[in-house]
């Protein structure tokens, strides 16, 4: 159960960012639907790595939240 709350926070928050970390960390770009091209420019390379750093923070923080929060909510009525 703890998966697909992953994948779908992931997914929202790489789309709230316009960002995929996973590209933006191994040095990969896309431009248009799957048309990639390396990180050449030092600048734009560590300036995505820093925003892709902050995008998987946030995705965690935010999954561990969402599952504690139905970790401790009852599923029946007590």
């Amino acid at each position: 159960e703890i998966l697909p709350f992953t994948i779908g926070i992931y997914l929202l928050s790489s789309h709230q960012y316009h960002l995929d970390p996973i590209l933006a960390l191994v040095g990969l770009s896309e431009y248009t639907f799957f048309n990639f091209s390396r990180l050449e420019e030092p600048y734009v390379r560590k300036l995505l790595t820093k925003r892709a750093l902050m995008v998987l923070f946030v995705t965690i923080l935010v999954g561990v939240a969402v599952i504690v929060l139905f970790i401790f909510v009852p599923g029946h009525r007590l």
